[in-house]
């Protein structure tokens, strides 16, 4: 049913007499020209919610950031340790000793940027205030990064190798949609905490596919952006017979979300969003925590990398008010995107 015409099939299910859940793709269609989350969470909470609707789900999704890819670095140490790797796939013998950056740069590009290039030395030029290496909040007892002067440093353990083997297996392939990723990452959360941090802060190397074998010839620094979605969906399965709100999977993940600037805290907020969508006696807190999260990026005034994705993810947050609707299509205007437009008319109405 997942189809390259996501638009198409949509519009062809709400057109359907004998499909049950036509209202939810004329849901679906209005998401994909408006962009407005309401009509997620309208699929999302049919009244007779079965696989079809995650089906809708995902066709509504298709193709937008989060819902269903992470976004690429957008690092310069990674753009330029992504080139690096495609001289080098094309058989170019290129050596690096030292690389410059003119700004501190979150610590996991700068570890995916080492795991691509080699052991480098990577000169930051200057740590503007806010300093990237300053938690949001403090104090927090989940923390996998630390600073060893102007260099980041793993703050946990490494992870086993049975937890790079569940990794592995689970991040093998992308999601159709949060949902469906939701559920493949289950086996993760079996995992000791541990190990779950341990993966975040350790970035193991890709898994051995084909897919994986063919990216490394031309964004090898994908891998490392993507298997902390994939963990952090894992810590919503962690410890699961724990009430949410003094949940050890909770604190972990807000911990994350607002620690020290980097790829973990988007990601940590990707995974209770997640979790919103799914249920909804959590929205209200989760919209708080991630417009609490863009608004500290916005403020910071100067470049914040994750910025652009923390407005993707406002977007798609469950409860996204028309001020948070604004300020996340300020903030992508501002990097050159374009999102859906608000329609005052909609098809089928």
């Amino acid at each position: 049913m997942i189809t390259e015409d996501a638009d198409g099939e949509l519009r062809r299910l709400a057109r359907d007499g004998k499909f049950r859940h036509r209202e939810a793709a004329r849901r679906g269609v209005r998401f994909r020209v408006g962009g407005d989350v309401a009509d997620l969470v309208a699929i999302v909470d049919d009244p007779h919610p079965c696989a079809m609707t995650e089906v809708v789900f995902a066709l509504a999704g298709a193709t937008r950031t989060w819902l269903n890819w992470v976004p690429m670095p957008a690092e310069t140490v990674c753009l330029a340790a992504n080139q690096i790797a495609a001289r080098r796939a094309q058989g170019d013998r290129v050596t690096v000793e030292r690389f410059n950056v003119s700004a501190a740069e979150p610590p996991t590009a700068m570890l995916a940027a080492r795991r691509v290039i080699g052991e480098v030395d990577l000169h930051v030029g200057a740590f503007p205030e806010p300093d990237i290496r300053v938690p949001l909040r403090r104090p927090a007892r989940s923390v996998i990064w630390r600073y060893d002067g102007v260099r980041p440093v793993a703050a946990v353990a490494a992870p086993s190798e049975a937890a790079v083997a569940v990794l592995h297996e689970v991040g093998a392939e992308t999601w159709p949609s949060m949902l469906s990723g939701y559920l493949r990452a289950a086996p993760l959360g079996a995992l000791p905490l541990d190990d779950l941090l341990g993966l975040l802060a350790h970035l193991p190397a890709p898994p051995p596919t084909q897919r994986w074998k063919h990216l490394a010839r031309s964004t090898p620094t994908y891998w490392y952006r993507l298997l902390q979605p994939w963990v952090c969906l894992g810590l919503l399965h962690h410890a699961a017979d724990e009430p949410w709100a003094s949940s050890t999977r909770r604190q972990v993940l807000v911990d994350l979300a607002f620690g020290v600037e980097d790829w973990v805290a988007d990601a940590a907020l990707f995974a209770l969003v997640t979790m919103a969508f799914r249920e909804p006696g959590q929205r209200r807190e989760v919209r708080d925590l991630v417009r609490g999260r863009l608004d500290a990026a916005v403020d910071a005034g100067r470049v914040v990398t994750i910025e652009e994705s923390l407005a993707h993810l406002m977007l798609i947050t469950p409860g996204c008010t028309a001020s948070d609707h604004a300020k996340a299509r300020t903030v992508l205007a501002r990097h050159g995107v374009r999102p859906p437009q608000r329609r005052k008319r909609w098809p089928f109405s």
